[in-house]
């Protein structure tokens, strides 16, 4: 075995894929892959699924002559740290008190730690990412779904519940439409690509865009917001429609945030994140008109500079700083 110091795996479960990594103490990513999650062959063969990814991670790591001792796994949902469970998620639907952390480490035979998706990307952002130099900040990861992590005093706040910060799930519009969370109105049913894409498609019924209309019959492919980000780009009024009310959303929701917190800044991350360029005038202009209680400038809102990496990187130092705590080096 080599002697070099032992490495984390950093895992960031999504509901479409599973991002892999192996990092070291510095937070450089030594190698990456990404699997689908496959969440479509029902909870137990996924379960099999993911730990047959672990193990082909772990086996990597040994042929590049690394030695990984711990595990850290970012989930999305509401989960029990502690215990390692898995509550319940509104990405995983038959998910329900499954003690993810028991199964891994019964096959992988690696410690293991846990915790929620968009605060291992917080983590992550406050490591080495946007949010290194705040001490009190947000994060919005913009994907999937609305998830959030919270900094405060230059910690992770999980608040008594142990749940920790869920502004996905904050109500912006009361008679809005059904979340997955079984609320309404939601964050995340106004600003995701979920909800995104469903909005797109009923113009799509309603004959309304053209250009998208030619974009999807073109390419013969499914409605992403990835083609939405394009087909805005290109300049289609319809698109750049959906960005915009996006952007306005958002703004409604972090001045909401930052009027209840007194934040020094707000980092947004996920995939949608990528279509800053379209939606962040709106998103700014909006929380402007809405922040009348800050004197001075306005909190900064950043675009994460990590990438799709923050969750391996933050579920690896999570498990780091896990570790740390129950005295059990790794090297």
């Amino acid at each position: 075995m080599s002697a070099n110091p032992a490495k984390v795996l950093g895992i960031d479960l999504g509901a479409t894929r599973i991002k892999t990594g192996l990092v070291d103490t510095q937070g450089k990513i030594l190698f990456s892959k990404t699997f689908l999650t496959r969440l479509d062959l029902g909870r137990e063969k996924a379960l099999k699924r993911i730990v047959k990814i672990l193990q082909q991670a772990i086996e990597i790591s040994i042929k590049n002559k690394f030695d990984p001792k711990l595990i850290g796994l970012g989930v999305p949902g509401l989960i029990d740290r502690e215990k390692g469970i898995v509550l319940r998620s509104p990405n995983f639907p038959d998910w329900k008190n499954v003690p993810l952390i028991r199964l891994i480490t019964a096959e992988v035979g690696l410690p293991t730690f846990l915790d929620k998706d968009a605060d291992v990307v917080t983590l992550g952002e406050k490591w080495v990412g946007a949010g290194k130099d705040w001490d009190h900040f947000v994060c919005l990861t913009l994907g999937t779904g609305v998830g959030s992590g919270l900094f405060l005093n230059g910690r992770p706040w999980y608040g008594t519940q142990g749940s920790g910060s869920e502004f996905g799930h904050i109500t912006i519009e009361p008679r809005g439409i059904h979340c997955g969370c079984g609320n309404r109105g939601c964050l995340e049913t106004l600003a995701s690509a979920t909800y995104l894409v469903k909005k797109a498609q009923k113009g799509l019924d309603k004959k309304s865009p053209t250009l998208l209309s030619e974009m999807v019959n073109r390419r013969s492919a499914p409605l992403s917001a990835k083609l939405l980000y394009e087909t805005a780009r290109k300049g289609d009024p319809f698109c750049i429609s959906l960005f915009a009310e996006l952007g306005r959303y958002l703004g409604i929701a972090l001045a909401n945030i930052i009027h209840t917190l007194g934040l020094e800044g707000v980092v947004l991350g996920g995939g949608l994140s990528k279509a800053f360029t379209i939606f962040l005038p709106y998103l700014e202009k909006e929380f402007k008109k809405r922040m009348t209680m800050i004197t001075g400038e306005l909190p900064p809102i950043r675009i994460s500079s990590l990438g799709d990496k923050s969750g391996i990187l933050g579920a690896a130092k999570m498990a780091m700083e896990r570790n740390k705590e129950k005295r059990k080096p790794i090297a």
